[in-house]
């Protein structure tokens, strides 16, 4: 970067140099240096990831990317290329979950849709690099626009917070889309900043800046942007009533209003969906965090980056020394402009230390569900946001004064604080990107190998986990445990019965104790449970020994049911009860498995109940002989459909109403949006009447403070809607 700017200077003084480019081409050059400035950073803080194509981060088995995000990807990638549409549901770990509901498949986030034109590996690479980008190019913007610092601050600025050691350590646990929601934020800042400034121009780009926050699969995340966002739009409203008067403060707060309301219209699509899976999920019972970090341990943590090691990234607290000194120095040096800044980081860092701090609780009775979030101190994103921003007000501090002196000389302090601050942040990184091998993670066991022999269309239930869900989604085989967030209550409730273990309020796991498992053949056998896998030996006689392989046995449950099978009604002409239960003999033919289907042909000599061994939730319909027929439940979980004596054919399918409202209204939403743009574009260029104007009722005060004149070359530009 640095010879770039040499060789601009000296094209600059040559005869017919780049001064013929014209300052707008020259703009965009800089601009693309600082971009592949940027790439590098971003480049480096995965390596070797860039240049080896089995490396990736959070490559290693217990990661979330492997647990979840890689099977999730694969089944759409499947999917879409063999049926040409969409999968909502995901049929291979937990007994099945709505996919499109799933935060953490971000299935209608638009970058998600890669998928489809790289390999998985390079898919995740790509994914990975492009948001690490999408981070620094808007806390640039943000640096530049909002607090007027100079290119080179700015940059210090962006890269401070593009390679801050929490957001490499949540990604290199896996975190995918924490990631993907963080990198939203100085967007976020910047579209409220703009929108107060010019409302009909920039609402527009708020309404897509929240839609593809909330898109973008970690709703914890995402309610701390718009937290954010409420409190910066607060802020630049108030300043802007006092510089142009309240009726055009309100006109911009009206503004404000509409573009987030269409955001989230857009973002309905995954958000009415994910509503009715909290309902449904274990996470809709009590979830109380204890989480809490003390004054000490705080300080202690910002200064000291924690040893890698288990859960290394819900303690990283440090934005690394270098950026850490600069934001100090920031505040020292600029108290005019961080005062508010250094404000906003120690609210949040009182936030962030949970139940051990007094703001915590009080802010946790106004906001609501503020306090119903695992991992509190995630709130800590908006705290090294804001101590990147004051790292590059530090830089400013340390550059602008020698611009007096020497340009040179403050070029050469702008580039070596870049390139000291770059160069700590990214060997930092590697330490806690946790590169593995995709090979490794990839390549199903032996046990997965046998257990998909032996299962059929049937399921597998490991006590211990012990089929990775990414191989399960490799294999097709269809796994009764697993792990996700947000596991159905019903589904978790019933596994906790057929392990022969009780437990209690919110859980993510199946089976949720390991050693505590006592499976019982009966109950599994009713959700078609074909195969068990353990790693300590068994001994029930409704198990049968089939294989051990590398000290994991393989169990045939003899009391398997099957995919659905016919009950005999209770007493009251309702389902039976788990308890009295009697089967009727019946042919049943499987006609067709899928994702969201399953087809059967029955055949009974008197009628019943037709149970489907899967799991029942909303947006699964019953077609019987071409008509749709009411679904009861059976055993609480399910679905039982009532048919007569005969020979009938019954359809099981996933058509969710929830993704059509969705789906209707943000189309609605982007709609709105689009006329929004239209009807703004008319407005300048003169084809609609403009708005009268009112002389400014408040004494002209400047949205920040003046800066120091910078030289041409470090100037930076005017600031975003500025009249």
């Amino acid at each position: 970067m640095y010879s770039l700017q040499l060789s601009l200077q000296h094209l600059r003084r040559a005869p017919g140099g780049i001064k013929r480019l014209g300052p707008r081409q020259q703009g965009w050059l800089l601009g693309l240096g600082q971009v592949l400035l940027l790439v590098l950073v971003a480049l480096g803080m995965q390596w070797p990831a860039p240049v080896d194509s089995d490396q990736l981060v959070a490559a290693w088995p217990g990661s979330d990317l492997v647990v979840s995000h890689w099977p999730m990807a694969l089944e759409l990638q499947r999917i879409v290329a063999q049926a040409h549409r969409l999968p909502l549901w995901n049929p291979y770990f937990g007994g099945g979950l709505p996919l499109g509901a799933d935060p953490l498949a971000a299935l209608f986030y638009p970058p998600t849709q890669l998928v489809h034109f790289f390999s998985l590996r390079n898919y995740f690479f790509i994914l990975m690099t492009l948001h690490f980008l999408w981070a620094g190019l808007g806390t640039l913007l943000l640096a530049r626009r909002v607090l007027g610092l100079p290119r080179w601050p700015a940059l210090v600025a962006a890269v401070s917070y593009m390679a801050t050691p929490r957001l490499i350590s949540h990604l290199g646990a896996g975190h995918v889309t924490i990631m993907q929601t963080v990198c939203w934020y100085p967007w976020l800042a910047l579209a409220g900043w703009a929108t107060v400034r010019q409302p009909l121009r920039w609402g527009p780009a708020l309404g897509m800046c929240v839609a593809m926050t909330l898109l973008a699969g970690h709703p914890q995340m995402a309610y701390y942007g718009l937290l954010m966002l409420v409190t910066v739009s607060l802020w630049f409203l108030w300043q802007h009533a006092w510089r142009s008067g309240w009726r055009s403060a309100l006109l911009s707060a009206g503004c404000l209003l509409v573009a987030c309301g269409l955001g989230v219209a857009l973002a309905a699509i995954h958000l009415l969906p994910l509503l009715e899976l909290m309902r449904y999920s274990t996470r809709a019972y009590a979830l109380h965090p204890k989480d809490q970090i003390s004054l000490t341990q705080f300080l202690h943590a910002l200064v000291n980056e924690p040893p890698p090691g288990w859960l290394t990234w819900e303690g990283m607290i440090s934005p690394g020394l270098s950026v850490l000194c600069l934001a100090i120095f920031g505040i020292a040096s600029r108290v005019r402009k961080a005062w508010l800044l250094a404000l906003g980081v120690v609210v949040v860092a009182s936030l962030a230390m949970g139940q051990a701090s007094k703001v915590y609780h009080v802010v946790q009775h106004f906001l609501p569900d503020f306090d119903r979030f695992r991992g509190l101190a995630r709130i800590w994103f908006l705290g090294l946001l804001g101590i990147a921003l004051l790292a590059g007000l530090g830089a400013s501090g340390l550059t602008q004064p020698l611009q007096r002196l020497s340009r040179l000389a403050s070029l050469a302090v702008g580039v070596s604080l870049l390139a000291l601050v770059a160069t700590h942040l990214v060997l930092l990184d590697q330490d806690y990107s946790q590169v593995g091998s995709v090979g490794q993670i990839t390549t199903p066991s032996r046990v997965a190998l046998a257990a998909q022999q032996l299962a059929g269309t049937g399921r597998v239930y490991g006590l211990q986990e012990n089929i990775p869900q990414l191989t399960a989604a490799q294999l097709g085989l269809r796994l009764a445990d697993g792990a996700d967030p947000l596991l159905i209550g019903a589904y978790v409730q019933y596994m906790d019965r057929a392990g022969g273990y009780y437990g209690t309020g919110y859980q993510q796991r199946i089976p949720y104790d390991g050693p505590k498992v006592r499976p019982d053949p009966r109950l599994l056998g009713l959700l078609h449970v074909t195969v068990l896998v353990s790693k300590r030996p068994l001994h029930d006689s409704h198990l049968l020994l089939l294989r051990e392989i590398d000290g994991t046995f393989l169990y045939r449950n003899s009391l398997d049911a099957g995919p659905a099978y016919l009950l005999r009604p209770g007493p009251d002409g309702q389902p039976p009860s788990l308890t009295h239960y009697q089967r009727l003999p019946a042919t049943i033919q499987l006609l067709r498995l899928q994702d969201d289907e399953q087809s059967f042909r029955v055949t009974g000599a008197t009628g019943g109940y037709l149970v489907v061994a899967t799991t029942a939730y909303p947006g699964w319909i019953a077609i019987l002989d071409g008509q749709r027929v009411p679904v009861q439940s059976f055993g609480g979980l399910m679905p039982a459909i009532r048919i007569g004596p005969g020979t009938h054919t019954l359809s099981y399918l996933y058509r969710p109403a929830s993704v059509l409202r969705g789906a209707a209204l943000s189309g609605f939403g982007l709609l709105a949006l689009l006329l929004w743009l239209i009807g703004w574009q008319l407005y300048r260029r003169g084809r609609l009447p403009h708005l009268p104007r009112r002389p400014s009722s408040g004494p002209q005060v400047a949205v920040v403070s003046a800066t120091p004149q910078a030289a041409p070359s470090e100037q930076a530009p005017s600031p975003v809607g500025s009249e």
